[in-house]
């Protein structure tokens, strides 16, 4: 095939990155990739493992004078998010990405790059197949559907990996020389109850909560916003306080990891109420206001009279808006040691009445096991308290901060000495495959290191061509020290 990247280094990690970017492999359509990967193992006469969902791991002897120093685990997803502007006409399941290089930046025609995570899967490929440079024994692992929940690394058998030194290549940072060194690990729950109904009587109002600036959980629970299901709950419960309510309908939210930032209920109260149930919810709203003034200035709160022929009973209607007051949500812990860290939060992300049925999404986040294990706990009870049904979803491990790691000081003296720069470290509140593998192999010791890439998830996603080649000779370096 011509290579666009032709004339650039890493001309072999390039080439399998360009390569790669010619196989569809939208998160839960990673098998081609898979294929083409234990081809390339098989052709380069490698030991390796391919699961059920595509997990592939493949492993390289140490070079010569090094076969007995303790391997290492290098590791990325093959999965990419897939997303193009309005106006291209691309398939994500048949077509290649389009390839072009602009000012020193790779890029794609119209649509996401991939290199996100491509560029780690790249990496492994030229170090698998390159032959004269010093590396301990490498155990490569390609994870897939990454992207829509870290669901290849939850699905590892964590048997077929004997290191205890991992190098992540998904870093997700601004820059090179910034590291990854703590990760949250989550619950997910789903809080379901059937409601009986019955004929509404007496007078209909549509509340709304607008304005809220929402958010992902993970990246800015720290900042105080509002949550849009959880002050709507509020504001119907000062209702309640002063007269009968019926729920008609109450929703909001569209993923469990974002805060919601819009939120509807229709209510009925008694007969000649509606003025004063609307006065309550506006005095309530400013009071809200006040409280979000910095963090979430944009709230709004409206309400109007509207028409509804049938309402949850009063018991049903007690029972959700009981239930979603208590909830826990927003920050439970902070860290000691890492300035504005969430060490535990809950998000309450999805309300649905799909039918005849109530479910409400909640994601918990915690790097300590015990934290989530306690809020699992608090939620559990209330729902037994309130009549709902709590169903335990998805769950992913977290990856504690340590502040002895061996490998990061390593490498980061590495980084220093070639580069002159050093190393910054940062934590995240997000789940990252660090997590599901420290829970895996607890004495596992973890790096997070990738090339600058920007706009990830986005049309605009791009990488940069010398941080690119800086990172792999790099980790050449990080290779040859590990051997000393």
């Amino acid at each position: 095939m011509d290579y666009v990247t032709k004339g650039y280094e890493p001309a072999d990690a390039l080439q399998y990155f360009e390569e790669l970017s010619a196989i569809p492999r939208g998160s839960g359509n990673e098998g081609a990739v898979a294929d083409y990967i234990c081809e390339f193992a098989k052709a380069h006469g490698l030991e390796y493992y391919r699961d059920k969902v595509h997990n592939v791991i493949v492993k390289k002897p140490g070079s010569r004078g090094c076969e007995n120093v303790p391997p290492l685990m290098l590791q990325g997803h093959t999965d990419m998010v897939c997303v193009k502007l309005p106006e291209v006409e691309h398939d994500f399941t048949k077509d290649p990405i389009q390839l072009e290089i602009k000012d020193g930046w790779l890029t794609a025609k119209g649509t996401t790059l991939g290199a996100d995570d491509g560029m780690a899967c790249a990496y492994m490929l030229a170090f698998l197949a390159k032959e004269d440079y010093v590396h301990p024994p490498l155990e490569c692992v390609f994870t897939s559907m990454e992207e829509i929940g870290l669901l290849g690394a939850m699905e590892i058998d964590a048997d077929k990996i004997s290191a205890r030194r991992l190098i992540n290549m998904d870093g997700g940072t601004a820059s090179e020389n910034v590291s990854v060194v703590f990760c949250a690990g989550g619950q997910v729950y789903n809080f379901r109850r059937t409601p009986a109904w019955e004929k509404a009587e007496g007078e209909a109002l549509a509340f709304s909560i607008r304005g809220l600036l929402g958010g992902h959980s993970a990246g800015v629970m720290h900042l105080g916003r509002g949550n849009g299901l959880k002050l709507m709950a509020r504001i119907l419960a000062a209702v309640s306080r002063e007269m009968p309510v019926a729920l008609a309908s109450f929703i909001g939210g569209a993923k469990m990891n974002a805060i919601v930032s819009e939120a509807d209920a229709v209510i009925v109260v008694p007969a000649g109420k509606a003025d004063e149930a609307g006065q309550i919810g506006e005095k309530i709203a400013a009071e809200i206001k006040g409280e979000l003034s910095v963090s979430d200035p944009g709230f709004a709160f409206s309400w109007e009279k509207t028409e509804t022929d049938r309402v949850m009973t009063a018991e049903d209607s007690k029972a959700l808006i009981t239930f979603l007051q208590l909830l826990p949500d927003g920050i439970r812990s902070m860290s000691q040691e890492i300035k504005d860290l969430v060490v535990c939060s809950s998000n309450v992300g999805i309300l649905t009445m799909d039918g005849d049925t109530i479910d409400i999404c909640d994601c918990i986040r915690s790097s300590e096991d015990g934290l989530k294990a306690a809020v699992s706990a608090e939620m559990e009870a209330l729902a037994a308290l309130t009549g709902f049904e709590a169903v335990k979803g998805t769950g992913f491990g977290g990856w504690k901060y340590d502040a002895n790691s061996k490998l990061r000081a390593l490498c980061a003296d590495v980084y220093e000495k070639m580069y002159g720069e050093k190393m910054e470290f940062q934590a995240t509140h997000g789940g990252l495959e660090c997590g599901e593998f420290k829970s895996k192999i607890p004495d596992l010791d973890i790096m997070v290191i990738a090339p600058w890439a920007r706009e990830a998830h986005t049309p605009e996603e791009s990488l940069n061509l010398e941080s690119f080649r800086r990172v792999y000779n790099y980790l050449l370096a990080v290779f040859e020290e590990l051997c000393r």
